[in-house]
């Protein structure tokens, strides 16, 4: 049977528009000779509406949606996922099977994930009961939804445990085919170092949901046709990865992030491929980067362009997602800039097409220092300069976004300011609020620096050498470097990979570095894990004032990692 699996990007809030991307999609999987169609989970609606999902207007244009596109069917049947009210004032997330002009078969979602990001039981009403099959050319084909597939207890790898297995059940009433809609958000493993294994490490969202998938149609001995989403909302990202497992391990799959028609069929050979960490997470954050800017009606973006790897690797990222039209890059020099750092920014710049501006930040650095020393006048400098520095940095960067003169350069209404920092800065708050804390996006936000550097290694040119070379730096007193700040950045990563992204606990840190450090970097890390877990409990205040990052990761800062500001 050829399956047409439908990779859609929907938009939040415009089912409308969702409808008329799903009937395309369906009209070309029609012509390419598909005898199925199956799109993701909520198509209709887009996966999730949050507490929009309250709105009853916004239901009665889903439920009219999905009825108009149940008419539009032929004979090849569409399946796609929607919502309607259940009578407990929730909703049911369902499956819709039609063809022939009507909706013939609903399946509805039977395990509800409310874990890490998501936290379906607020907005969905679950169906305990076994769903039924749909006779279909010969095959009984069996229907589920996204979590459905995860609530198998040996290889469904949730922190929670369901007490049902809805493709278990499918398998057990006589299904040869089965179904599966999903939303499913996707990241990388957890960060080890370079060479290096630990038996706790968290797999990608690709691994495990090649295993998963080959796992369970080699147990049931059934095909399994798996669709799901593409493109960002917010700081999910969903990569697809779409295909059909096959019970002798093969598999047919597509492309990650991209968009349309695959076509498949149980009857061909095929093969697992995965996409390697780097080149997988530049399209994951410039998808993130494209998406959340379209959707959100911003069309230009500022940043500080400060001659060092994370405004380098931002800036790269921006160019690719929006073009260098749109980006405007801008050197901010205090007295204790150095050179080579404007003359980096300056060659990334032309480098890549984009507006350049150098703007004197330790003017407005001098008038606040000036202030102080006249309030207070036995001050020295200190800490209090350093966040200065950053803040009248912030405050240039945020005056751009308004200025007219910017805006006609842009040929732009809305813009933003980019977010540089990075999430080994972020967990142990070494940055400044209101400074470098600014901006709309963070897009590496949920990257350790040793990831960023393996960002730029895959951006190639578009980073310069002499940046990715330097040693990192605020440059806000003389010689500074974040190393000698905070750690040298292979052994903090180690940390925070552990205990962060691996969440694991804390007394097992300093064995767990045994696995991937040795020598005198083990032993100054093990030296360093109380000073990094306590400016870890003690920062999440600042975090919380971060703009949002695109999740890449297994765990982020943000809605998938809830820590109480006033937790010991």
């Amino acid at each position: 049977m050829r399956i047409a699996l439908l990779q859609l990007n929907a938009r939040l809030g415009d089912p409308e528009g969702n409808g008329r991307r799903l009937e395309a999609a369906y009209a070309e999987a029609v012509a390419g000779g598909a005898e199925l169609a199956l799109a993701p989970e909520l198509a209709i609606p887009g996966y999730l509406l949050e507490d929009r999902l309250w709105e009853p207007g916004l239901r009665r244009r889903v439920e009219a949606e999905s009825h108009r596109l149940a008419a539009r069917s032929g004979t090849v049947p569409l399946v796609f996922g929607t919502a309607r009210p259940a009578p407990s004032g929730r909703l049911w997330n369902e499956l819709w099977w039609c063809e022939g002009g009507a909706l013939r078969h609903c399946a509805r979602k039977r395990v509800l994930p409310s874990y890490d990001v998501f936290d379906e039981h607020r907005y969905f009403e679950p169906d305990l009961a076994p769903q039924p099959l749909v006779p279909f050319r010969g095959e009984r084909v069996g229907l589920s939804i996204c979590e459905d597939l995860w609530a198998d207890p040996q290889l469904g790898g949730t922190p929670v445990a369901y007490g049902l297995d809805p493709i278990a059940d499918l398998a057990a009433a006589g299904a040869t085919l089965i179904l599966n809609a999903s939303a499913s958000p996707s990241f990388l493993g957890s960060w080890l170092p370079p060479g290096r294994s630990a038996p706790w490490a968290v797999p990608s969202k690709d691994a495990q949901r090649r295993r998963l998938l080959s796992g369970l149609a080699n147990k049931h001995g059934i095909p399994i046709a798996y669709v799901s989403r593409v493109g960002a909302e917010s700081w999910l990202l969903f990569d697809g990865g779409s295909g059909l497992a096959l019970p002798d391990d093969r598999w047919q799959g597509g492309e990650p992030f991209q968009e349309g028609a695959l076509f498949t069929d149980p009857a061909d050979a095929g093969d697992w491929r995965s996409v390697e960490d780097a080149r997988w997470l530049r399209k994951a954050l410039v998808t993130g980067l494209r998406d959340n800017l379209a959707k959100q009606g911003i069309e230009a973006l500022v940043l500080g362009l400060s001659g060092g790897i994370d405004s380098a690797v931002a800036a790269a990222l921006a160019v690719e997602a929006l073009g260098p039209d749109r980006i405007l890059g801008a050197a901010l020099p205090t007295r204790f800039s150095s050179a080579e750092s404007s003359a980096l920014a300056e060659e990334q710049a032309r480098h890549l097409g984009l507006a350049f501006l150098s703007l004197d930040a330790d003017a407005p650095f001098a008038g606040f220092s000036q202030a102080l020393g006249e309030a207070l006048p036995g001050r020295a400098f200190g800490l209090t300069d350093e966040n200065l520095q950053s803040r009248s940095r912030g405050s240039l960067l945020m005056a751009l976004t308004s200025e007219f003169e910017v805006h006609q350069r842009l040929g732009t209404e809305r813009m933003a300011v980019l977010n540089t920092g990075n999430k080994s800065e972020a967990a142990t708050g070494y940055f400044t609020l209101y400074g470098d804390g600014i901006g709309a996006f963070a897009p590496l936000g949920d990257c350790l620096k040793a990831r960023v550097y393996a960002l730029a290694g895959e951006l190639g040119a578009a980073v310069p050498r002499g940046v990715v070379e330097r040693p990192p730096t605020a440059e806000l007193r003389p010689g500074q470097t974040d190393e000698a700040s905070l750690l040298p950045y292979a052994q903090l990563d180690a940390i925070l990979g552990a205990v962060l992204e691996a969440q694991r606990p804390e007394e097992a840190l300093a064995d767990d570095l045994t696995l991937l450090l040795e020598g005198p970097a083990l032993e100054q890390a093990r030296a360093a894990l109380p000073r990094i877990l306590a400016l870890l409990r003690r920062t999440e205040f600042k975090r919380r004032q971060l703009p949002f990052a695109f999740k890449v990761s297994p765990k982020a800062f943000g809605v998938g990692r809830r820590i109480p500001l006033t937790a010991l």
